[in-house]
This record gives structure tokens, C-alpha cells and sequence, in this order.
């Protein structure tokens, strides 16, 4: 668990107490690889004819959680994918999960799961001219506070539907997300009232788990939930609104517009996906340990289809990497990661202790 800070040049006791409660608070871990080449769909049954008609469906839930796009636009060459997806399926089984129906009652709905291969689907995303959402997400933490007009609470129990499904169109759309990790002794302790200003500098910091946080504030006006959202990472702020008669709409809405902001600042686009390579000197390495970290956390990146050693001299570790995309993005990852500092010349990168 990364803590988040609890000390700034100014803050308010009451923000003090709101940063040591969040020191508590736990993102789930990102997103496994696997998981973004598993699509899921509903079915009628277990058969062979079922099975055949899901599977294009399921191969475009996999490309939309790639590309991060709502939406894939027609073509020739998606079309025959899609005739053809059954050739690209790795593996394929079927699981249950529970619907809740607009009457309240409980239903099971059957679901197929078919993992497509990886280097196939990553070469449609690339025939496709999509963008590619890098395969390594962490989770945005989402902090909900709710004015139903009985006065605001951090997510009210009797909203977990409309939480859960939040979370459901955020695995559709290839998000990972995660709530915060307290207790409901100490979620009856935030300061709601900070939260419900949008405030994200104290959820935040360097070396936090997450990918970002988004604050919620719903709130109940008339016949119709207004909902404020702020996202915040490292980098950026942006702020939206959602309306809708139904909380559930308005909030699975706002989910869809911060999985399209993010995937498209975590994309990358068709001109820079391709075959390159990169040479780097990677110095700092004290011992068998060292290397094996390092060659590991390489091998181990999304970007990178194969690493080679070139030689071993008093300058360092020459490695040459064979990429899928362009250095730049190699480079904003090593930055992002902090396991490699970059050293004095551009190819140069220090292992970090």
C-alpha cells in the first residue's frame, strides 16, 4: 500500500484529518494484460451455434477495452476479423453473474469469456489504424458523495446498485477502477464537505497506486440528479457534469466520459504504433539481483516484444530493445515508472535502488 501525503504548505485541521484517514485508503492493483484480451458477452445457451454468434461480440468488447473508444468504426478489414474471430480465440468458458431487473428482482444472466490471442489482436488494432490504450492501468480511485436531500453522505449503502454499476461499465470500457479501502467507522469520519468541493491535492501524491481520483458529488435537484465530477492525476485536472432523471444513468455516464479522458492521454495513436527499436546504457547494477530486476521490469513492459544484450563494459549494461511503438512512449513510461532514472545522456538510465 502507497500512502498518500498528509502535509502541505497550508492546510486546514480539517484537511489534515481528511489526509490521515486517506493515508488508509487502498487502490486495487492494475489491470492484468490478460484480462484486456478476454471479452465478454451474453448468451442464450452453451452451444456451438451460441457460441459462434457471441464471439464477434466478445472480440469487440476486447477491441473497444484496447482502443479505449466507445465506438469501432466499420470496415472491410473489421469485418472479415469479426467473420474470422473464432480463429483468434485462445480459450473460451462461460460464467454467471447477477442482474438486478427493473422490477427489483434478481436474475442470473450466462456470460461467454473468450481470451483472444494477444500478437493477433494487437495487429487488427494496428490494421485498424486504432489507437492502442497502454496494456499497463492503474486504477482510479472514485470517492462518491451523494445529496439526496436528506444531507450528504460518502456512498450511502443504498446506492450500491447504482455503485456497482459504475463499476461494471468501467470494465466494459477496459477502466480499472477501485473504491476507497476504509472502514465504515472511518468513512463516517471524512469531511464530506471537503470531498464535496472537489478537492483531489490530498488524494494524491508522489508514488500513489492509482492511476488518478475521481470526486463525485451527486446531488438530488427536483426530478433530477446533477452530478459534478473532478479528475485528477499527476498531470492533469478536468471537470464534467452529468444530468440525468436516474442516478444510475448519470453516474455509468460520467464513467464513460473519464474512461474516454483517460485512454486518450494513455493512448497511443496509429502513426506511432510500429516496429522500432531502441538502444539503452543502463548502469547501476550491483550484482546478479540488479540485472535480473532490471531485464524482468523490461521484458515485462507492453512496449517491449524483445530485450537483447549487446555487451557488458565499465560504462554499463548496452541493451537493444525491440518495440511495438515509437521510443518516445518507452521513454514516458521509464519516466512514469521510476524503476529506471534517466542519466546524463539521453540513452543513458541509472537503476533506482
Amino acid at each position: 500500500m502507497h500512502p498518500f501525503p498528509i502535509a502541505f504548505p497550508s492546510v486546514t485541521r480539517a484537511c489534515l484529518a481528511l489526509c490521515a484517514l486517506l493515508c488508509l485508503a487502498t487502490a486495487g492493483p492494475a489491470q492484468a494484460a490478460s484480462d484486456l484480451y478476454t471479452g465478454l458477452t451474453p448468451v442464450e445457451g452453451q452451444g456451438e451455434a451460441e457460441r459462434r454468434e457471441a464471439l464477434p461480440l466478445a472480440l469487440m468488447h476486447v477491441l473497444r477495452k484496447l482502443s479505449g473508444q466507445r465506438e469501432i468504426p466499420p470496415q472491410p478489414t473489421l469485418d472479415d476479423a469479426l467473420a474470422n474471430a473464432g480463429n483468434m480465440v485462445l480459450a473460451f468458458g462461460y460464467r454467471e453473474v447477477p442482474r438486478t431487473q427493473a422490477d427489483g428482482t434478481q436474475v442470473r444472466e450466462l456470460l461467454l469469456e473468450a481470451r483472444f490471442s494477444p500478437p493477433d489482436v494487437d495487429r487488427l488494432v494496428r490494421d485498424l489504424g486504432l489507437r492502442r490504450w497502454r496494456v499497463e492501468r492503474e486504477p482510479v480511485v472514485l470517492w462518491v458523495v451523494v445529496d439526496d436531500g436528506r444531507g450528504r453522505s460518502l456512498m450511502p449503502t443504498e446506492y450500491t446498485a447504482e455503485f456497482e454499476g459504475m463499476e461494471e461499465t468501467a470494465a466494459q470500457r477496459g477502466l480499472p477502477v477501485a473504491w476507497p479501502g476504509l472502514s465504515e467507522e472511518f468513512m463516517e469520519l471524512v469531511d464530506v464537505q471537503l470531498l464535496w468541493g472537489g478537492y483531489t491535492d490530498q488524494l494524491l501524491g508522489e508514488g500513489s497506486a492509482s492511476e488518478g481520483v475521481a470526486v463525485i458529488a451527486a446531488r438530488l435537484e427536483g426530478p433530477e440528479w446533477n452530478v459534478r465530477w473532478t479528475y485528477a492525476d499527476a498531470s492533469t485536472s478536468n471537470n464534467w457534469r452529468t444530468r440525468a432523471p436516474d442516478l444510475g444513468v448519470a453516474l455509468t455516464d460520467g464513467i464513460d466520459q473519464l474512461a474516454d479522458l483517460v485512454a486518450s492521454v494513455n493512448a497511443i495513436g496509429p502513426d506511432g504504433q510500429g516496429d522500432y527499436r531502441a538502444d539503452l546504457l543502463l548502469t547501476g547494477l550491483a550484482g546478479s539481483g540488479d540485472y535480473a530486476r532490471s531485464m524482468a521490469y523490461l521484458s515485462g513492459l507492453s512496449l517491449v516484444d524483445a530485450v537483447d544484450v549487446l555487451g557488458v563494459g565499465p560504462s554499463g549494461l548496452r541493451l537493444r530493445l525491440d518495440l511495438n511503438a515509437a521510443p518516445n512512449y518507452l521513454h514516458e513510461v521509464l519516466r512514469r515508472d521510476g524503476v529506471l532514472a534517466e542519466g546524463e545522456r539521453p540513452d543513458e538510465f541509472r537503476l533506482n535502488p
